[in-house]
């Protein structure tokens, strides 16, 4: 048992945990998170989702979650422990494990929505949650393209949130992100590639880390081969560099996206700005798909997850490794105490 927080004081951050997809690995990886904390835990839990859901999470991964009820006031939970804020967004009769459906898509929605709700009143400082499935996500009700862009718009945000990976040590992001292949190099513009630029340092600024070294990725091979195999390098990304660099930021680049990651495997850069999608995540997940993380930037609360999707060929066999959604936890942990700090100390 802990000590009962003192209402607005809270010493260290509270972080709401969510199951993911009812049907895929997320109430497995949960249930063995749970079991995995203890009292050096670098946050408290308050668990968001379905009783049924936890608990079939619990049995397939071979351990015993108890938590006592979360209620509405939200400082009822004392400081050091683990709760369950219970829900009911998904009947058990409409779990369906290995497959994505609207039932699994609507139970996702709901669970995120209330605990973006619930960081946005204070009432819990960041959010992790276990992996998603896009397609039930769409077949849910979602009209954007991905559960960042969902957050944003049900926060009312614009033009802000983006997504960032980490594996071991070395973080990404991009310019583009959930786009076809040929709409890429139209969407890339210098303002585009500054705002990644200083979104990505105060993010690894945020993690720990004092002085990020960045590299801007380039477009084209070779880095457009001055300009024999396109001018994005030349006319956009080049000056963007200079403009970065220009504002105090420690970046190289355009560097040659066949080799980029090359400086981050040998421990050259801390951070990649990528300019599109698979451009950043094939060599991330190649890096250490089981280790890695997602963390959506630009939005009010930190939010984190596993990079890893939910894995419906292996629901059900025990066998779903937790080492990604423990970062994933690790890190929203250190980020939100870091802000309480700042916070307490303004």
């Amino acid at each position: 048992m802990g000590t009962t927080a003192v209402p607005g004081r809270r010493t260290r951050p509270r972080i709401g945990i969510l199951p993911g997809d009812p049907n895929g690995i997320g109430p497995e990886l949960l249930a063995k998170l749970l079991a995995d904390l203890d009292d050096e835990a670098k946050a408290d839990v308050l668990v968001i989702g379905d009783n049924h859901v936890i608990a079939a999470g619990a049995r397939t991964a071979g351990v015993t979650v108890s938590l006592p009820e979360w209620t509405a006031d939200a400082e009822a939970m004392a400081e050091g422990e683990t709760a369950h804020l219970v829900m009911e967004t998904i009947a058990p009769g409409d779990v369906t494990p290995g497959r994505a459906t609207e039932a699994a898509g609507r139970s996702i929605l709901q669970t995120l929505e209330t605990a973006v709700d619930l960081a946005q009143t204070g009432a819990i400082d960041g959010i992790c949650f276990a992996p998603l499935n896009k397609t039930a996500l769409h077949l849910g009700g979602m009209t954007e393209a991905d559960e960042m862009q969902h957050i944003a718009a049900h926060l009312g945000l614009k033009g802000l949130a983006k997504e960032l990976n980490a594996v071991e040590g070395l973080w990404t992001t991009r310019i583009t992100s959930h786009v076809a292949l040929k709409d890429v190099a139209g969407l890339i513009t210098e303002d585009a590639i500054l705002a990644a630029v200083r979104r990505l340092h105060d993010t690894i600024s945020d993690a720990g880390v004092e002085k990020p070294r960045l590299a801007v990725a380039a477009l084209n091979p070779h880095a457009g081969d001055n300009g024999n195999f396109g001018r994005e390098e030349i006319d956009i990304i080049a000056p963007a560099v200079e403009r970065a660099k220009a504002e105090g930021f420690d970046v190289v680049g355009p560097w040659p996206p066949d080799s980029v990651f090359l400086l981050g495997k040998d421990g050259r850069v801390d951070g990649i700005v990528a300019m599109y999608h698979d451009q950043s995540q094939i060599a991330m997940k190649m890096m250490g798909f089981d280790r890695g993380l997602t963390l959506l930037g630009g939005l009010p609360m930190p939010i984190t997850s596993p990079a890893q999707g939910s894995a419906y060929d292996i629901v059900g066999k025990g066998v779903a490794r937790v080492s990604a959604l423990r970062f994933a936890f690790d890190l929203v942990a250190t980020i939100a105490a870091r802000r309480l700090a700042r916070a307490s100390a303004a």
